[in-house]
């Protein structure tokens, strides 16, 4: 007589596979961001507490690094370099994107062509657009030539102190506007046309019909665009850095670029580090409260 079948191990259940499949899933970003963003930002946040050139051990000074850059002018005018170039991309890229988008929107002929040629410097290498933009704006160069000639005087936009980071906003702005317009463009083209012609049939001037129902429906796009542009402008360095080096004056000294020569021109890699470590901080806090205020800034469909 054969005895019972000697029961196996119970099979697990589908929430508990499902649950495992995820954990699978999610292992290998899990893993990649311990690897590439954990800890590297451990790493720059213990040498910021450190004194170290590369040349010798790092030597503990805790905080020190931190009181000196709340007493360092040079530090506290590149914040300010950084706030102004902030502002600057911000209202003149996002403005001018959502201007595009809309008309981009339209149903014009030719509207294709115009669509490539706003997003054409989205893809071009960013040294290569720098390098170009410098040697138009060189003192004899072609825009500078040609603003002369129309009355400006001596124009030299980029080697002046109060042009240089309007002039260094406008070429970025330039650079990246197509790619806001493309998602404002996927965002306006999701309202449907029926609330327009109804507003339109009720009065509603063109603002108010953009007000009170364009800006609300594409109020989640306006939001995410806003985040990321603002990341974006504040660890902007190639094209600042190719344009200007941070001149003239330090006039575009931005916060990244002034990190960067602590950090690769003077050899302060602790004290370039907590540079590093307080533009996290200032991103980290502006995404933080922009994402806390979702709820009132942000019109979610029902």
């Amino acid at each position: 007589m054969m005895g019972a079948a000697r029961p196996g191990r119970p099979a697990l259940r589908r929430a508990q596979r499902e649950a495992l499949m995820g954990v699978l899933f999610a292992a290998p970003f899990a893993l990649g961001m311990l690897l590439v963003v954990v800890l590297p930002l451990l790493g720059v946040i213990g040498i910021s507490l450190t004194q170290w050139s590369l040349l010798d051990a790092p030597r503990w000074v805790g905080l020190h690094n931190y009181a000196r850059l709340a007493a360092d002018p040079a530090f506290l005018r590149s914040a300010g370099v950084t706030a102004a170039f902030t502002a600057g991309i911000l209202v003149l890229n996002i403005s001018v994107a959502l201007a595009l988008a809309t008309l981009l929107n339209a149903k014009l002929r030719g509207i294709g062509v115009f669509r490539t040629i706003i997003f054409s410097p989205v893809v071009m290498p960013v040294v290569a657009w720098a390098l170009v933009w410098k040697f138009l704006l060189q003192p004899d160069g072609t825009v500078n030539a040609g603003l002369s000639r129309l009355g400006a005087g001596d124009a030299n936009l980029l080697f002046t102190p109060g042009t240089a980071l309007w002039t260094v906003v406008v070429i970025e702005v330039i650079k990246a506007v197509g790619l806001n317009a493309v998602i404002f463009l996927s965002a306006l083209q999701g309202v449907p046309p029926e609330l327009h012609e109804a507003a339109r049939l009720d009065g509603a001037s063109p603002w108010q019909v953009f007000r009170h129902i364009t800006l609300p429906l594409i109020s989640p796009t306006f939001f995410l665009v806003f985040i990321v542009t603002l990341i974006g402008a504040l660890k902007l360095f190639t094209p600042v850095y190719v344009l200007t080096g941070g001149g003239p004056a330090d006039a575009t000294t931005t916060l990244i670029v002034y990190m960067f020569k602590q950090g690769f021109q003077f050899f302060e890699f602790g004290y370039a580090s907590a540079v590093a470590t307080v533009l996290f901080v200032i991103v980290l806090a502006l995404t933080v409260a922009q994402w806390s205020l979702r709820r009132r800034l942000v019109f979610y469909e029902s």
